[in-house]
């Protein structure tokens, strides 16, 4: 996807012939910014409607980290709420890595005020008695390793509590095909069966994950959120590393794009095709769905990852007092104003 500009600026809208923002190769169109966002809620509304989560009353609890993925996500999911009677409610982790983590809330916060979503907010230093880079040096872990374990439970924990039907996360269509192709590289194929546009629920221990953004490129995305005027973050993770891998991925895949117009969304709706090739190999593991004897959710044996985490570097396992929080949280979200 380019955006118009220069000797572009002339372009003109496929759909109604006003002024284009946008080109879009792949598909042969150039879109002005009302047919641009309709082509993005599309993309959004079929994935929702494969999985089956355009369902009157559902519950889809939505991961907004003050990015521009989840500002865009947000966006999307509230307008389509309204045409299809889903319920959303936003939830924010405050990680407690200094300003950046109280501008990322403030945006958060900010985003789903204005789509008329409400949000839940946790502090992990309030809730566990130290932040996430914290938790990771006494851990003797990566804090990108640690914020994934932690981000994960507490999203999954939360949606259990409030009898959620899906927690909606922002990754896009390059973050998907970058970590696959990480997967595949490293030979770990039973992983990549995850990686549908929506995992399945778990009773009582694991809450299915949906990404809405699965066909939408991360230059679409950020269109998308600018378009929409939906704050979002623009600054980095304080975190995050210099040049991982998936980075390096999605510059060659852009690169691919470039020459190849359709090779990103292809490779996309094959890989969704093809889950079933993957689900198959995973189930050759013999891995069954287990329950953390400590907190009561999903383990791939014995305790779980995070109070197993948490036990190291907190001296006990936090599980069971997040899930007493959470509940709590979701019993005064369920009392009416």
């Amino acid at each position: 996807m380019s955006q118009s500009s220069g000797r572009q600026a002339a372009a003109r809208c496929s759909i109604c012939g006003a002024p284009a923002v946008a080109r879009i190769p792949y598909a042969r169109l150039s879109l002005c910014p009302s047919h641009f966002m309709e082509f993005v809620e599309r993309k959004v509304e079929r994935v929702l409607r494969r999985v089956g989560a355009l369902r009157r009353g559902a519950r889809i609890l939505v991961a907004v980290s003050g990015g521009k993925d989840s500002a865009a996500m947000l966006t999307a999911l509230s307008k389509l709420s309204k045409l299809y009677g889903f319920e959303l409610v936003g939830i924010h982790l405050v990680l407690g890595f200094g300003a950046y983590s109280e501008k990322s809330r403030g945006t958060a916060e900010k985003a789903c005020r204005e789509n008329g979503v409400p949000c839940i907010v946790i502090s992990i230093e309030e809730a566990l008695g130290a932040p996430v880079h914290v938790i990771a040096r006494r851990a003797r872990r990566p804090v990108c390793s640690v914020c994934g374990l932690v981000k994960r439970y507490i999203t999954n924990a939360a949606a259990v509590e409030l009898r959620a039907d899906y927690v909606a996360m922002g990754h896009n269509a390059d973050d998907i095909i970058a970590y696959t192709l990480k997967l595949f590289l490293n030979q770990d194929l039973e992983s990549i069966a995850k990686m549908g546009p929506a995992t399945e629920s778990i009773e009582g221990l694991a809450v299915a994950r949906l990404r809405p953004l699965y066909e939408v490129t991360e230059r679409e995305s950020l269109l998308y959120a600018l378009l929409s005027n939906t704050p979002f973050l623009h600054d980095e993770c304080p975190y995050r590393p210099v040049a991982p891998i998936e980075q390096r991925i999605k510059e060659s895949m852009n690169r691919l794009e470039e020459e190849h117009p359709g090779v990103k969304i292809n490779y996309i709706r094959r890989l969704e095709s093809r889950l079933t090739v993957y689900k198959r190999l995973a189930a050759e593991k013999e891995w069954k769905p287990q329950k953390c004897p400590t907190c009561g959710l999903l383990s791939s044996g014995g305790e779980c990852g995070f109070c197993r985490l948490t036990r190291r570097a907190l001296g006990e396992p936090k599980g069971p007092h997040v899930r007493r929080l959470l509940r709590e949280l979701a019993a005064k979200a369920a009392r009416p104003a």
